[in-house]
């Protein structure tokens, strides 16, 4: 599949004027809940009909999954047989634009290889990007997510956010956007504390999930450095109040350069400041060496 590569002004400046709303639209709280609902019945088809099956119901035809760069979700799932695998998960944070159009859903995961065995072998979080159809039904645009420890409890209650009607409007996502690429190139882990929204949700392979600015700065500081990202893809929502954006990044730490894909979810304020609400990167496997 091609993916075109744009700069992260021209993408977002060009989704703005496409999409600016004046105004909050109605049906915010009931668009959500809709969202959550098709997250459900997503996971409900899976344990009917399988998880392939699941995934070729939900994902949109120009859906993006990790392999381990993006590649169409379509094509990567369609070409997968169906074994039997079984997946396990369910939505614990849900967010919406004002637009009710446009939201993410995450939350927690485990897997086995059937479901007759009775030992789950992996856990992890996912994190979807919802878009609704034409037609007014959900679909996923976006899936990635990582794998982390087994957990010590049950999963959180589900928390849903809608974005309040007559907020202030919003500056230009490119203005913010671009200081923080800037600031990531002297040091990855302050320009995203800068950025960060309080609730802010940093997802890397082999931790849990950090959630808010203190358990970020925790988690990132272990794994910051110098960092340039290469834009890929985005969307923004109607309402101009929620983004994302994927791609690759390197990272030079330590001497040592690391390669990897990144997916950043935008939204704004209370004050209409754009804050960064989710982070997630996952390395490149390292090549092994030759014998």
């Amino acid at each position: 599949m091609h993916i075109r590569r744009y700069s992260l002004i021209l993408l977002f400046s060009f989704l703005a004027g496409r999409f600016a709303v004046g105004a909050g639209e109605p049906g915010a709280s009931e668009a959500a809940r809709a969202m959550v609902e098709s997250e459900r019945k997503f996971y409900q088809t899976g344990q009917e009909k399988g998880t392939r099956a699941a995934f070729l119901a939900f994902l949109a035809e120009d859906s993006i999954v990790f392999r381990p760069g993006p590649v169409s979700g379509q094509e990567a799932w369609g070409k997968r047989p169906e074994t039997g695998f079984d997946l396990i998960w369910e939505p614990t944070f849900a967010s919406i634009a004002r637009s009710a159009d446009f939201g993410y859903t995450t939350g927690p995961a485990k897997w086995r290889a059937n479901k007759k065995e009775e030992k789950f072998v992996g856990y992890g979080q996912f994190i979807s990007v919802w878009k609704k159809q034409k037609d007014g039904s959900w679909k996923v645009t976006l899936d990635c997510g990582i794998e982390n420890p087994e957990p010590s409890g049950p999963a959180g209650e589900l928390k849903m956010v809608v974005s309040e009607e007559g907020q202030p409007k919003a500056r230009p996502l490119p203005e913010a956007h671009g200081k923080f690429v800037t600031a990531a190139k002297i040091n990855s882990v302050e320009a995203v504390l800068q950025v960060a929204g309080d609730d802010v949700r940093v997802y890397r392979d082999g931790s849990f999930p950090a959630l808010g600015k203190n358990a970020a700065a925790e988690l990132l500081r272990a794994k910051g450095g110098k960092i340039s990202f290469e834009q890929m893809g985005g969307d923004m929502s109607r309402s101009s109040d929620l983004a994302y954006s994927y791609g690759k990044y390197s990272l030079l730490r330590d001497g040592n350069t690391e390669a990897g894909h990144f997916f950043q979810i935008w939204q704004t304020d209370s004050t209409g400041v754009w804050k960064l609400v989710v982070d997630w990167q996952q390395a490149l496997p390292k090549e092994k060496p030759a014998k």
